[in-house]
């Protein structure tokens, strides 16, 4: 990517809302989905793998913003859904499946779809517009207003943007704790003991 793309792809990330890169998220997987797909029809094996690893990564990040405590079954729900996506991509990959492209292919779409209606509800919007106008320069002084949170009101779905862990339209008032990671599975390598006798 040259320079000046680099530097427009960054501007655009740093300040788009999170709500907006969940979306941005889905659009990249769909797009390396469908590029993967041509590669695989081409017989471009190496690059078809290149792009088919890359909507790995995106899955991945996707799974990683759930936040399992606040986000109850819904947050299960997507969690398990990114896993069969994984499982699907692999096979894919694996063994040139086409269908099984497809069928992330589907499943993303029909997420992306979903979080884009949530963005689009009118409390959305006014939380967005909200936060939009305490981030303007105040026009008497100059200075920047205070970033306070909008005024807590129940959002329709709030348990879809609760599943990442992320308020994609409100910011925190404060500082949250950094939250403990679960205890990660260790992998020791097998050493056989040469010394033990066979019996």
């Amino acid at each position: 990517m040259n320079k000046a793309a680099q530097a427009y792809f960054n501007t655009k990330v740093s300040t788009t809302d999170q709500g907006q890169l969940l979306l941005m998220l889905y659009d990249g997987a769909l797009n390396y989905l469908q590029q993967a797909r041509d590669k695989m029809l081409a017989k471009d094996y190496a690059n078809k793998g290149i792009l088919i690893s890359k909507v790995i990564d995106i899955v991945n990040e996707l799974s990683s913003s759930l936040n399992m405590e606040r986000g109850g079954d819904l947050a299960v729900n997507l969690n398990n859904l990114y896993i069969l996506c994984t499982a699907r991509l692999l096979q894919a990959n694996l063994k040139m499946n086409v269908d099984s492209l497809d069928s992330v292919t589907q499943i993303l779409s029909g997420l992306r779809g979903a979080y884009a209606q949530i963005l689009e509800t009118p409390e959305a919007r006014k939380a967005a517009e909200d936060i939009g106008n305490r981030l303007q320069p105040a026009a008497s002084s100059g200075a920047a207003q205070s970033f306070a949170p909008p005024p807590a009101t129940a959002a329709p779905r709030a348990q879809a943007h609760a599943a990442y862990g992320k308020n994609a339209l409100r910011p925190e008032s404060k500082p949250q704790a950094k939250e403990q990671e679960p205890p990660r599975a260790t992998v020791r390598q097998f050493v056989p003991n040469v010394n033990a006798k066979n019996g």
